[in-house]
């Protein structure tokens, strides 16, 4: 297995994307990394991570010399040929590696993404999936679009549901996932006419006899129940669902900060900290999104995901292991065979 990682045009340089491809390549021995950006500047990162040891055979470098930066436009990676981000797509495209990861401009990766690899047969628009934790113990939520795309139309939400379905199934092990649709409230009537025709059009599919009748939908789910647990799957438009992401991932560091401010007011709370200190971490642990990696831009033509542009080394670590597990479930073969079957 083979993976392409565009280092460069993160916030914080390519030290902690190299040093995650160097733990995950110690503890898988059957992937092999591509490190693709400043040759320069990889090496010498290597150099300070290795301490003198020899870099490993399992990690290869491909030199650019161009960067796309977090302001850059839908086309900067068409223009920008030798930039880092265009040749890590291209490695997918010619069929050299097996998925690709980048931190770099959301903007330019869709633009490069959507030019040189194209959309599944079907699909319209792309969408980014993370995987999120819930309260239940080792059930996760999948939540799309969380950025792809600003509006959706109603068929491209129930792209969405589909493309989620089939994931859930085939990487989750669930047979009937439940479908949540973000709304401002749980009833049928609620929030604006493309998300009240979606459910009408879910409700449908669900209780129909066609070929869609295998969809599984629980309804509304409103933002504040979205770790509940009560959906495996929840489909909104990426303007939406980038908000919700933000908002938790920022409440999750806050609340996180305030516990631990509390444990140190006096030596009372620091002993109750002390004793309390492993349930602490078992929630930190849970509901770290850095524990959780990115997102898959899934939709295209080929296995692509897309760390937050502020990763750290367990960011992208936690990434990485989603996009292998991705590979070697080949999750997109897959999706694109169920809904050609569909067609």
């Amino acid at each position: 297995m083979k993976v392409a990682f565009d280092v460069m045009g993160s916030d914080y340089g390519s030290l902690p994307a190299i040093a995650a491809a160097l733990q995950v390549v110690n503890e898988f021995k059957n992937v092999n990394i591509v490190l693709v950006g400043d040759e320069a500047q990889i090496k010498g990162n290597l150099q300070t991570l290795l301490k003198n040891k020899p870099m490993p055979s399992s990690l290869t470098i491909k030199g650019t010399t161009q960067v796309i930066t977090m302001n850059d436009g839908p086309l900067a990676g068409i223009r920008m040929t030798n930039s880092s981000m265009s040749q890590a797509i291209q490695l997918v495209k010619k069929n050299e590696v097996d998925g690709i990861l980048t931190s770099g401009s959301t903007a330019a990766y869709l633009g490069t993404c959507h030019f040189l690899l194209g959309e599944i047969k079907g699909i319209k628009r792309p969408a980014f999936m993370p995987i999120m934790p819930t309260l239940i113990k080792d059930q996760q939520v999948v939540l799309l679009d969380v950025g792809a795309n600003i509006e959706n139309t109603v068929d491209d939400l129930i792209s969405f549901a589909l493309m989620a379905h089939i994931y859930c199934q085939t990487i989750q092990s669930i047979f009937r996932p439940k479908i949540g649709l973000l709304n401002i409230g749980t009833e049928e009537n609620k929030g604006p006419e493309v998300t009240k025709a979606t459910y009408a059009k879910l409700k449908a599919l669900t209780q129909s006899n066609g070929k869609l009748s295998f969809l599984n939908f629980h309804g509304n789910i409103e933002p504040r129940n979205v770790l509940s647990g009560e959906v495996d799957i929840i489909i909104c438009d990426g303007y939406s669902g980038n908000i919700v992401l933000k908002s938790v991932e920022g409440m999750a560091s806050l609340l996180f900060t305030l516990i631990k401010n509390g444990y140190k007011k006096n030596i009372f709370t620091k002993f109750v900290g002390l004793l309390s200190l492993g349930i602490f971490k078992n929630i930190k642990t849970t509901f770290d999104y850095k524990n959780t990696g990115g997102a898959q831009l899934i939709g295209i033509n080929g296995i692509a995901f897309k760390a937050h542009g502020s990763s750290d080394k367990k960011s992208y670590y936690s990434t990485l292991k989603l996009l292998i597990r991705a590979i070697e479930q080949d999750v997109t073969n897959k999706i694109t065979k169920q809904i050609e079957a569909l067609s």
